[in-house]
């Protein structure tokens, strides 16, 4: 059965910044999530992948949670039905334990937008939370309030020229990441591209700009780097995704992931 939406106004202007419907089927990782969001946002909570495509055919959610592995239908097969079937944008945060990273990386491959790995700390879990939000937000005021695609691209195919475009800026940028002063104008012109054309052409295909795509990237990487223990230091870290100043490096990862840097090693 699916659960009534819980929420709770904060602050003295009342305002909900969110609608988050939580996929799990463990109830006490639900409990422990009403705990963590309920005074933040609206939420809605279900048990499994099937059950989230239901509610979402009668209402939108501005960030889904889910946990990877359940009964009836699992994370990927709801991400397969989302991003596949029905060209839905709505951002998907997976909960995973280190057990499932083949999972993951599939869910990468599928289009997810984070992951957590449980046990999870809070201040990490809740700045995953608040950034995702606001991404879905800069979406929105770009194409509009659906969770759906531009209707431009709704059914573009995974060989359209936006998802080969945006492939090719990530190959070039993986192989430049560790250049601390990668410019825009560099960016585009390995594009091919003019710089005017470049910054639109992003903005619009992603709700970015250059340099925030950029700096997301970076922090990807640094996550990836740290998780898999590839570096020993924090410094080196930095150094091997353009980011020298090790003091900046600190400050964006925190913002960015809820927990320094040196908390992965």
């Amino acid at each position: 059965m699916l659960d009534q939406i819980r929420s709770k106004e904060l602050g003295q202007s009342g305002t909900i910044t969110g609608r988050i419907l939580v996929v799990e089927d463990d109830g006490d990782m639900r409990a422990y999530l009403s705990e963590l969001l309920a005074e933040r946002y609206q939420i809605a909570f279900v048990s499994n992948g099937r059950e989230a495509l239901e509610w979402l055919d009668q209402t939108e959610a501005d960030l889904i949670v889910s946990d990877l592995v359940m009964p009836v239908m699992d994370g990927l097969e709801l991400l397969y039905s989302l991003r596949e079937k029905k060209q839905n944008l709505t951002p998907v945060i997976f909960l995973t334990a280190h057990s499932e990273k083949p999972q993951v990386m599939q869910a990468l491959r599928m289009g997810v937008d984070g992951y957590v790995i449980k046990p999870f700390e809070k201040d990490e879990f809740l700045a995953r939370i608040a950034t995702m939000l606001t991404n879905n937000q800069r979406r929105k005021t770009i194409y509009g309030n659906s969770t759906q695609t531009n209707p431009t691209y709704a059914q573009e195919p995974e060989n359209s020229f936006r998802a080969r475009w945006l492939k090719e800026l990530d190959v070039i940028i993986g192989k430049n990441i560790a250049g601390s002063h990668i410019k825009v104008s560099d960016l585009a012109f390995q594009m091919a591209e003019s710089e005017r054309t470049f910054r639109n052409r992003i903005k619009m295909y992603t709700g970015r700009s250059p340099h925030e795509y950029l700096t997301e990237a970076r922090m990807n990487k640094a996550r990836y780097l740290l998780e898999n223990q590839v570096y020993l230091t924090v410094a080196e870290v930095a150094n091997a995704v353009g980011l020298d100043h090790g003091s900046y490096f600190t400050k964006r990862f925190k913002e960015r992931f809820g927990k320094t840097p040196s908390e992965f090693l």
